[in-house]
């Protein structure tokens, strides 16, 4: 794994967060991908919420690194253990690319004692067959893969946004977009 990754972001600010989860369609200008986690351990038979954070792709001239990578370098040069159960889940204001999610794949292959889930605001390259087999190939390594709805984006407004207590404020269209996009990974899933 990459060592010059960055510690994750303990949250971002709200106009980062509407510009960059907004479950448009079509999302034209949105050239990164934005990845809140949580990370959870069982613990005495009762799963307990450890750590949570946010990564975003770095694309400085020594590091050219997807959020999804960075999570997995930050995850085993920090956290991992043989030992250990973990549950982690994902909120990404994009769907992985192919090589991400080859490499997440890989990952979960190695390591049965991590189960990963993704919600995902938009779906990238949607219609690219190659996009969609590494959608179908974490789908198969049995990663629940999902469309964020309106609870998940409340859920990340209230645990990875600098608020101030605002509370999350939806956009036009955010349920029928929902509908749209869940539809199309569907039939991608399937």
């Amino acid at each position: 794994m990459n060592p010059q990754i960055r510690n994750p972001m303990k949250a971002m600010y709200p106009g980062t967060f509407y510009f960059q989860f907004k479950n448009l369609w079509e999302a034209n200008d949105r050239n990164e991908t934005w990845l809140c986690f949580t990370v959870e351990v069982k613990k005495h038979h009762t799963v307990v919420s450890w750590k949570r954070g946010v990564f975003r792709n770095q694309v400085d001239s020594e590091t050219h690194c997807h959020a999804e990578s960075c999570f997995l370098s930050w995850f085993c040069n920090n956290i991992l253990s043989p030992n250990t159960n973990y549950r982690v889940t994902w909120y990404a204001s994009w769907s992985p690319c192919p090589e991400c999610a080859g490499e997440v794949a890989k990952f979960l292959a190695r390591h049965s004692n991590v189960k990963l889930t993704i919600f995902t605001a938009r779906l990238y390259y949607f219609q690219n067959p190659y996009y969609q087999q590494g959608l179908r190939r974490l789908s198969q390594e049995g990663v629940a893969v999902g469309i964020m709805d309106y609870e998940d984006f409340k859920d990340c407004w209230e645990n990875f946004v600098y608020s101030n207590d605002e509370p999350f404020k939806p956009w036009k269209g955010i349920n029928t977009n929902f509908r749209l996009l869940k539809k199309r990974l569907r039939e991608i899933l399937q």
